[in-house]
């Protein structure tokens, strides 16, 4: 047997189903952590993702469907038989069978609970390549949360810039602080800005304090919300460019040098940085998922970063 998160159009809960017998062409994976993909995962138990996209935001062994009630989820930390790690998309489950080609092992190197952070690491790494920054342009980050916290620790220790970071949420701000980044001033004006916070007023921010020909790099995702941004005054007078990033695709002057295979090299590399740790703020035992997912729905899931749900 497994259990399995499930989401309703009024509940989440776990539900005990029968795990399939393992086949020879597959793998029984034992789950120790997953991360909870907020942003995206809200918008699926609120039934706010749009018709069109449906397809193309299907995740590996998910499901039911996006009408609901779905099996949902992201990645997954989990350990083999023989106490191999690997890293694998799939929702949110104790254990799981899954195709050899899905698990990628080259991840002992990094502590299971940072595991999770490669999917969203190789996000942040797609934003980084898409902006072409150098070190010596200026850069805010709006938005401190799961992305918009890896995106700014990466540049920081990575990259070796320094990133300031607008943010709405007070204790977010101050976890910011914390960490060492400097927040946004009034007055502030930046060459690359990167907008993780699913927000068109932190969008607009980003165009009205965007430099000469600078570059607004769009990390979020609506869903099916509408959104109003007014590209009348320093938009149009600076000649900005607001490009659209996300992970499923790597950029076209990328794919001579990295595949999918690489680029998760590139991630794990990155994320050997314990620095990471401190960005990991709730970790959720399993048996309290649907509580958290049901909070999720009321907006009373409390303040935090990075979200592990741990087996």
């Amino acid at each position: 047997m497994t259990k399995v998160l499930w989401h309703s159009s009024t509940i989440s809960e776990i539900k005990e189903m029968i795990l399939p017998q393992v086949k020879k062409n597959e793998i029984e994976v034992m789950s120790q952590y997953s991360m909870i993909s907020l942003g995206t995962e809200r918008l699926v138990i609120q039934k706010k993702v749009p018709e069109s996209v449906v397809n193309y935001m299907k995740v590996p062994y998910m499901q039911g469907d996006f009408s609901l009630p779905i099996a949902y989820g992201y990645a997954v930390a989990g350990k083999l038989k023989d106490g191999t790690k690997v890293h694998v998309m799939h929702p949110h489950q104790d254990k799981c069978v899954v195709k050899p080609e899905s698990i990628f092992t080259d991840c002992e190197d990094l502590p299971s609970r940072r595991i999770p952070l490669i999917s969203n690491m190789e996000t942040v790494i797609n934003a980084i390549w898409d902006s072409k920054l150098s070190k010596e342009q200026s850069i805010l980050i709006t938005g401190f949360g799961n992305l918009g916290s890896l995106l700014a620790t990466t540049l920081k220790y990575h990259y070796k810039i320094s990133p300031k970071i607008l943010e709405s949420n007070t204790w977010r701000q101050q976890k910011a602080k914390d960490l060492g980044f400097e927040l946004f001033k009034t007055g502030d004006t930046f060459d690359i800005t990167f907008n993780t916070a699913a927000n068109e007023n932190a969008l607009q921010v980003c165009i009205d304090h965007a430099n000469e020909e600078g570059t607004i790099i769009e990390m979020s995702w609506y869903g099916d919300d509408e959104t109003t941004i007014k590209l009348g005054g320093n938009f149009h007078k600076n000649r900005l460019k607001i490009i659209s990033t996300q992970v499923s695709k790597i950029p076209l002057d990328k794919r001579s040098e990295f595949d999918y295979h690489k680029r998760k090299i590139l991630a794990v590399n990155i994320l050997k940085n314990d620095a990471f740790d401190a960005l990991i703020t709730n970790i959720i035992p399993f048996e309290k998922a649907p509580d958290f997912f049901n909070a999720v729905r009321r907006n009373t899931h409390g303040d935090g970063l990075i979200y592990l749900i741990k087996y």
